[in-house]
């Protein structure tokens, strides 16, 4: 008897142990007047602004949840979802960060001349262009338009050839971050009054702005603040820059089609561009040549794409300024706790235009 005894004061010691260590790994912050636990590891100056709520946009996606995003530059995005499903509250923060991984660039000489361009450099410059606000003619300089290197144009194909850039893409995890905050949330594990619908339709929403949107957008350029508010916050009205959910193979086909004659149309708005000196100009040689090489890529894959869109439960595309086509393919699975696990691939990624020269 007394054996039995010590077997079960020894198991309740261990009980009791691990609940005191398990309280001990729970943080809580002070966050609008309430202690509400912090899941996720913020490093100490980002959480800082975020429970100052200095952040540079908030998502109120619902009356359940909501997502504030820092950025950090080149291109980082801090990510921190509010959520309160009845009287329970939580704060949950993930990092994403993988477009710094995707446009790994192999070291050439002139590279840091090459990423030195902008849209003034290559296409403005010794252009004559009156002041909107002078009424004044200002020239443009330099004198002469710079031209980037022959291998800025071929940062494709070192990617595809280079095993590092294969390790440093294997490294990716924001969809595993995603899919951590959803096996933890209290709006997508909640089993009383949240609906299924409501949860998938949220789900394509992070998807389509965490996994999509800032996947490869950089903040190191020279702009303000609303100049690129619309891509992060994913509401941006320019026609040519949208996130599109597609189901089948066909159509996305047809959408590559329509693509290649829209290219071809703005390379003859290019050439016209350039027939005078004091005109506005919007194209960039450089996005064009490297849309119409991404898009033959895609033309040529197709048969590999159909297979993707066999395999795989969710499908979508990225349209970007001159018809820059991004393709991912999502793998969703759940179990029978509404648990699930995410997985992603960017199909052409090795096409990413780093550092963009263009006028927006």
């Amino acid at each position: 008897m007394r054996r039995y005894f010590i077997i079960l004061l020894i198991v309740a010691s261990l009980v009791y142990g691990c609940s005191v260590e398990t309280e001990r790994n729970i943080t809580k912050v002070s966050f609008l007047g309430d202690s509400i636990l912090l899941l996720g590891s913020p490093d100490s100056t980002i959480l800082s602004k975020f429970l100052l709520q200095d952040e540079d946009y908030t998502f109120p996606f619902n009356n359940l949840m909501s997502m504030s995003v820092i950025l950090e530059p080149p291109a980082i995005y801090h990510c921190f979802f509010l959520e309160q499903v009845e009287t329970n509250k939580q704060i949950y923060y993930i990092k994403i960060d993988d477009g710094i991984k995707y446009n790994w660039i192999p070291s050439y000489d002139s590279l840091l001349y090459d990423l030195s361009l902008d849209f003034v450099k290559t296409e403005m410059a010794g252009c004559t262009l009156k002041n909107r606000l002078t009424g004044k003619n200002e020239f443009i300089k330099p004198d002469n338009a710079l031209k980037w290197s022959s291998k800025y144009e071929k940062i494709p194909s070192m990617r595809k050839c280079s095993a590092y850039y294969d390790s440093i893409c294997l490294q990716c995890n924001d969809a595993a971050e995603l899919t951590d905050f959803y096996n933890n949330s209290l709006f997508f594990q909640n089993k009383s009054f949240v609906c299924e619908n409501a949860k998938k339709q949220l789900l394509d929403e992070l998807i389509g702005i965490t996994q999509l949107l800032y996947v490869e957008y950089f903040f190191d350029l020279e702009f303000d603040f609303e100049d690129y508010i619309n891509i992060i916050n994913g509401n941006d009205n320019i026609n040519d820059r949208k996130i599109i959910k597609v189901n089948d193979f066909q159509s996305f086909k047809d959408v590559l089609t329509d693509c290649s004659i829209h290219i071809k149309n703005s390379e003859v708005h290019y050439r016209k561009e350039h027939i005078y000196n004091d005109v506005e100009r919007y194209y960039s040689k450089y996005l064009l040549n490297m849309n119409k090489n991404n898009l033959n890529y895609l033309l040529n894959c197709a048969d590999d794409i159909k297979q993707y869109f066999n395999k795989n439960t969710t499908v979508y595309y990225n349209i970007r300024p001159y018809y820059d086509i991004r393709l991912f393919f999502f793998n969703i699975k759940y179990d029978e706790n509404n648990k699930i696990t995410i997985t992603k691939n960017y199909y052409n990624k090795e096409y990413i235009t780093t550092t963009r020269i263009r006028v927006w």
